[in-house]
């Protein structure tokens, strides 16, 4: 499986950590130059983002935003059928190696990502991973973009969605509703989050702190704005799951 690890250069640390995961399950990984956002200039910035719906989000955030759509460019010019992007604070469990590699042997055709992280809600139905304890979900509300699978159908379809940068690279709730692809997960996960990820690099600076609570206050509003723009079929859509599907069929996360 062809695997990318999203890394800035500066942080060999955490470059070092993530390669060693993946060899110690039998993936041999490429490293992929992360944009750093706080880098570009005004111009660069202007190029990349949605002037009214990216309000609200750090110059992090779209760095990162950016960094996976990358991704998904390079996936579409080299016509990779599917790859296992991981941001480099991933941490895998003893039974990564086994799911990873019976996902690979089962990627559809269809649009479709697999989250190998922890989600927040799932639907209850699912498909059981043979001889594991792990099994295969459709998400309803998950974040996170440290550990997933996502097939060049996918990655074409997201790669056109998410650019001009407008949303966080890991808005999955909004694009599963969105309908743009079918967003599945392993429950439980093995993707996890090391202690690396404790030291964020989003906000990773006492002004950008300090902003925290202000910039977050605009994004809410801003993504209340994008929901109410909506097209009105997308809305009823997921008002009548909220209402006779997700209340009967959903679970949370143990």
């Amino acid at each position: 499986m062809k695997v990318f690890i999203i890394n800035l250069e500066k942080h060999t640390a955490r470059k070092e950590h993530t390669i060693n995961q993946c060899l110690q399950i039998g993936l041999t990984p490429e490293i992929f130059p992360a944009v750093d956002g706080r880098l570009l200039s005004p111009q660069e910035m202007a190029r990349s983002i949605h002037p009214e719906l990216s309000v609200g989000l750090t110059a992090s955030e779209i760095g990162c935003a950016l960094s996976h759509h990358a991704v998904y460019q390079k996936m579409v010019n080299e016509n990779i059928s599917y790859a296992l992007i991981l941001e480099d604070d991933v941490l895998f469990d003893s039974y990564a190696h086994e799911v990873v590699e019976y996902l690979e042997a089962h990627i559809p055709k269809k649009p479709t990502l697999y989250l190998l992280s922890d989600v927040e809600k799932y639907m209850r139905s699912s498909t059981k991973i043979p001889n594991s304890h792990h099994k295969i979900v459709n998400i309803s509300q998950a974040a996170l973009a440290h550990a997933y699978i996502i097939n060049l159908a996918a990655a074409k379809k997201l790669q056109k969605f998410m650019f001009p940068v407008w949303l966080e690279a890991d808005r999955w709730t909004f694009i599963k509703e969105s309908g743009i692809v079918g967003i599945k997960a392993v429950v439980p996960s093995v993707g996890h989050l090391s202690e690396l990820s404790n030291s964020s690099t989003i906000w990773d600076s006492e002004a950008e702190l300090e902003r925290k609570k202000i910039v977050r206050e605009l994004r809410k509003e801003t993504i209340c704005k994008i929901r109410k723009s909506r097209p009105f079929k997308t809305k009823l859509k997921n008002a009548l799951w909220r209402i006779f599907i997700r209340t009967f069929f959903e679970t949370k996360r143990a």
